[in-house]
Order: structure tokens, then sequence, then C-alpha cells
């Protein structure tokens, strides 16, 4: 037994309209931005140069060296002296260009979008969490005393307040 099949151009016009749509929706634009990204964007787009510590490993995961496309990968880490160098901290100085590109990287990375790295969110996350006061701060006009930096070493800062000597481990 033979049945027809009949064509409706109504029916494979909704379903030609519903396969992006399904696919956009699948894939995921990504989370909102971080509150103030746009902003800190634009000041980064106004900055000669901007200093970045972190370790080399933290570097290589968030400026992604392997897609070979974007401005910062042209910044390279620089080893450190003393007790920096001994903790595995690399300097990365990047122009303000290459830092609204780095910007937007993380920010990709953070929230899901498209070209993201998940694997990623967490080191970026962090990343951007250090620098975004750090470009908060600058304010359009004013020349800064120093070189705006971002130090990215929880290690630097103690985590709570001081143990008392003798006190035990918890």
């Amino acid at each position: 037994m033979i049945t027809s099949i009949s064509f409706r151009p109504r029916r494979a016009a909704h379903v030609l309209l519903l396969v992006p749509l399904l696919t956009f929706t699948a894939v995921g634009c990504g989370d909102a931005p971080p509150a103030g990204h746009a902003d800190r964007i634009e000041k980064a787009a106004g900055v000669a140069s901007f200093r970045i510590t972190c370790t080399r490993d933290m570097w290589a995961r968030t400026s992604h060296p392997e897609y070979g496309r974007e401005s910062f990968d042209q910044a390279k880490p620089h080893k450190l002296a003393g007790e920096r160098a001994q903790r595995g901290l690399v300097e990365v100085t990047l122009t303000g260009t290459q830092l609204v590109d780095y910007l937007k990287q993380l920010e990709r990375d953070i929230g899901g979008g498209w070209n993201a790295n998940s694997d990623d969110e967490p080191m970026a996350r962090r990343m951007y969490a250090a620098i975004a006061p750090v470009v908060d701060r600058i304010q359009a006009g004013v020349q800064p005393t120093e070189l705006p930096e971002a130090v990215v070493d929880d290690a630097a800062v103690p985590a709570g307040p001081a143990r008392p000597s003798g006190a035990p481990h918890r």
C-alpha cells in the first residue's frame, strides 16, 4: 500500500523558521554581562597601559593563546623577581585596546555565550573580579600617579583575621 505524502508549504515555512530559533535558544546567547561591563569597556578604551599580575597559567587559560586572533594574545607575560617570582607570578602589560579585547573575552567565558570556554569560567570570573574595580577607579582626564594594576594573588592578602600564635588550626 502506497500512501502519498502531501507537501504543505505553510508547515514547511514554520519548520524553517522554527529551526534557527530553536538552535539559537539551545546554543544560548549567554548570561547578561557583569554589571558595569559596558562602562568598563569605554574606560579601558581610553587607557594607555594596564598591568596585570597573575600566574602564568592563569594568563594562559584566560587569554586563550590558542585562538590566535585577539589583540591581547600579542601581550607576553614577563617574569618577576623576588618573592613574586617564587610564587610563580608574571606581569602582563596591555594597551587600552588590548584590555578592551581581554575584558570582552573574559565576559564571554563568564557568560557562557558563543565562543565561550566553560572550562575556564572560574579563572575568567576571578580575573574579571580583580580587573573590574581597578578599571572602575580610572577617571577620564585625571593623570594617574601610577600604572593601573590588577593583582590576582589571593595568597598575598590574608583571607581573614590573623590567628593568635599558638591557636589551633581548624
